[in-house]
């Protein structure tokens, strides 16, 4: 029997593949046995798998082929001591390194137990697909941000991030092309 902190986890993913579906109008789904099949120690079974299968299993969600630059991290906690992030904190740190993809568009979203969700992502990505100067905080080059109509109010430029980057990889148009 899975424990509640599991049970926890994999809701938060689910309830956060379902609002993505909602905002992009395709379809997120949380990766199986999200972390547990190649991370920790299971790392060296990514190794062995193609590319294919290792973007598959990347992140806590498969975003959707149009999508495939995006990379999700999904993370909850009971508390977290905001003021540890004007230092150092350890398990933030190990978070944003799960997170971190080279050439992706990757987000760490993670909650905090009555204190909100958030997304973090790079500093330079945050400045790319976002318009607004809204509260944010700095961490070690993230940014972090509620996630309250965070996607929503930049989804478009979500989506020109992705087009632009596609066009520079040679990559074929796909769902942008339709707005």
């Amino acid at each position: 029997m899975p424990s509640r902190q599991k049970v926890k986890g994999s809701n938060f993913e689910r309830d956060i593949a379902k609002h993505l579906t909602k905002v992009f109008g395709l379809n997120f789904e949380r990766v199986p046995t999200s972390g547990a099949m190649t991370g920790g120690v299971n790392a060296a079974k990514l190794a062995q798998m193609s590319a294919n299968q290792q973007q598959l299993l990347e992140g806590d969600l498969i975003p959707p082929e149009e999508l495939s630059l995006m990379k999700i991290e999904c993370k909850t906690l009971k508390s977290l001591n905001f003021s540890s992030l004007y230092k150092s904190c350890s398990i933030f740190d190990d978070w944003i390194e799960q997170a971190e993809s080279e050439g992706k568009l990757w987000f760490l979203i993670f909650k905090i137990n009555n204190r909100g969700t958030y997304v973090a992502t790079s500093a330079r990505i945050y400045d790319d697909i976002t318009e607004t100067d809204e509260n944010r905080m700095h961490y070690k080059g993230v940014k972090i941000t509620l996630m309250d109509g965070f996607f929503e109010k930049n989804k478009d430029l979500i989506l020109d991030w992705v087009k632009s980057t596609n066009e520079h990889n040679n990559l074929p148009p796909l769902y942008y092309d339709r707005f």
